[in-house]
C-alpha cells in the first residue's frame, strides 16, 4: 500500500469499519447487545483492510466465525506489509474479542450487553490506531470511505 492509491476493497472495508464502529458507540447505550455484534464487526474489517494483497483479503471473513483470528493471525504472518500495522493478537484470551463471534446476532438472551461497553472501548482503541497507520502509511480522503 506504501505510495499508492487504496484498493477498491481496501476502501470499501475501512468504510465498513467506520460504519461499523460508529453504530457500536452510537448504539451501546440504547442497544447494547447490537453494539457488541457491530463492534467486533468493525475490527474484522480494518485488519482485513490492512493486508496488503487483495487474495489474502478475499480469503477471510465473517464465514469464517471463531476461526477468523486464527487464520487472520496466519494470513497476517504471510503478509509482512501487514505486519507493520501491528493488527495480530487482538483477540487472545483475556480480552473481549476474544468472546466476540460473528453468530452471536442471533443470541436472542442478550448475554454480551454488559461486557459491551467494554468491547466498544477496546475495539475503538485499536480501530482508531489501525485507522491512523493506514493513513500515514497511505494518505487517503476519510471523506471518500
Amino acid at each position: 500500500m506504501t505510495g499508492a492509491m487504496l484498493a477498491e476493497d481496501q476502501r470499501v472495508l475501512l468504510s465498513a469499519a467506520v460504519r461499523h464502529q460508529s453504530d457500536a458507540e452510537f448504539l451501546l447505550e440504547s442497544s447494547p447487545d447490537q453494539s457488541w455484534h457491530l463492534a467486533g464487526y468493525a475490527t474484522e474489517c480494518i485488519r482485513k483492510a490492512s493486508l496488503t494483497k487483495e487474495e489474502y483479503r478475499k480469503a477471510i471473513g465473517h464465514e469464517q466465525g471463531r476461526h477468523f483470528d486464527a487464520l487472520f493471525e496466519l494470513v497476517s504472518a504471510l503478509d509482512p506489509g501487514a505486519l507493520r500495522f501491528h493488527v495480530s493478537g487482538w483477540a487472545e484470551v483475556g480480552t473481549r474479542l476474544h468472546e466476540w463471534d460473528a453468530q452471536h446476532r442471533y443470541d436472542a438472551r442478550n448475554a454480551h450487553a454488559g461486557q459491551a461497553k467494554e468491547l466498544v472501548r477496546e475495539t475503538a482503541l485499536h480501530h482508531d490506531r489501525t485507522l491512523t497507520a493506514l493513513w500515514l502509511s497511505n494518505p487517503f480522503d476519510p471523506g471518500k470511505l
